[in-house]
């Protein structure tokens, strides 16, 4: 065991001495990607991430949950749209070509600049969703590795490559987000140079909890260039080199965001063996779209009241009732006018004497 904090190197009985507990959050996570980063080109690189990422689970006052709340509406005070992912969504199923596609840097980390993007007043940064992304992998290493690898390769590569700030991110991390997070993500690519193989990168990863609120965010697969430019400086292919979150189009965003949403049923989980204990996790549960014109479920964001009208017959009921009494009311307005008009031409035929009764 490794009796050295993780944070100064000095000797201690824990994996954080007392002295570096003070430490802001923020620095602490950058500092334990750099160690992570440093262990991934040693020669046994896999076993040693794998190690500092069981000696951070034990630091559990800072793996804290995070309490994801993602908006759900643009907001035009706060979002920017990204004018080159418009177009390449106009290439997406047709159920999310109305979703506005928002501008997040795209420097290696887009991927958790769109979480952080969609969080809010999360104060998570890319360091922190690079190293709980990586500790989620090493936890249910076999269960990723069973889905993916025959699509992107194997896992330790991948860890290899997370642990490094600013490195392109894949399919691996989006599952393993929709754990981090604790809730449903759905990755959307686009329908260029359509292969087989790429029909998984349109699905979506759900979370596994019961008695949660539902939660589902949009990450869609794009370039930073057009579709001329991406191909010329790819032997005539494009492949997508950047995300973006997608967010629905709101007239008054502040009301639609942040509304409590419907809870889902759950949907399974997955037992690991750690340290010869069996533990229960959530896992991801991956729906495939077969139906690119499917309808996407969207939360609702109507506000209920108790006398709402449920039923359609009911419903076409009072339709026709306000309707007959808007012309009920009409009607009687239209023969008042024309009461109060022949009064008036009465006492203007009238005489002096006739008028005044």
């Amino acid at each position: 065991m490794n009796n050295r904090c993780l944070f100064c190197a000095q000797r201690t009985t824990t994996a954080c001495c007392l002295g570096c507990r003070t430490i802001d959050q923020s620095t602490m996570f950058e500092t334990l990607l750099t160690l992570l980063g440093k262990a991934s080109i040693v020669g046994n690189y896999y076993d040693q991430i794998k190690v500092i990422c069981h000696q951070i689970e034990t630091l559990e006052w800072l793996l804290t949950p995070i309490q994801f709340t993602p908006v759900t509406h643009f907001d035009l005070k706060i979002h920017r749209v990204d004018q080159d992912a418009k177009l390449y969504l106009q290439q997406a199923s047709l159920d999310v070509q109305n979703m506005i596609p928002i501008e997040v840097a795209a420097d290696g980390n887009c991927l958790y600049n769109s979480i952080i993007c969609l969080s809010g007043n999360t104060a998570s940064t890319p360091s922190e969703l690079r190293v709980r992304t990586l500790i989620e992998l090493v936890k249910n290493e076999i269960f990723y590795s069973n889905r993916f690898m025959h699509i992107v390769g194997p896992l330790n590569e991948v860890m290899k490559n997370i642990a490094h700030n600013f490195a392109f991110s894949e399919l691996y991390e989006i599952a393993a987000l929709s754990n981090v997070l604790k809730c449903n993500i759905r990755s959307i690519y686009p329908i260029i140079d359509y292969r087989p193989h790429l029909h998984i990168m349109s699905s979506t990863f759900e979370h596994a909890q019961c008695n949660i609120m539902f939660k589902a965010i949009c990450l869609f697969w794009t370039h930073t260039e057009s579709d001329i430019d991406a191909r010329s400086s790819n032997a005539g292919n494009w492949s997508p080199n950047h995300f973006v979150p997608l967010l629905l189009p709101s007239d008054n965003s502040q009301s639609q965001n942040h509304l409590a949403q419907p809870k889902i049923s759950d949907s399974g989980s997955a037992t690991t063996t750690n340290n010869n204990s069996l533990t229960q996790v959530g896992i991801p549960q991956f729906n495939q779209e077969d139906d690119d014109n499917r309808s996407f479920q969207v939360p609702s964001t109507d506000i209920k009241t108790t006398n709402e009208i449920t039923t359609p017959r009911t419903k076409r009921r009072l339709e026709l009732a306000e309707a007959c009494a808007s012309v009920e009311s009409t009607i009687v307005e239209h023969e008042r006018i024309q009461a109060r008009e022949i009064m008036a031409a009465k006492r203007a035929a009238a005489t002096p004497e006739e008028a005044e009764r």
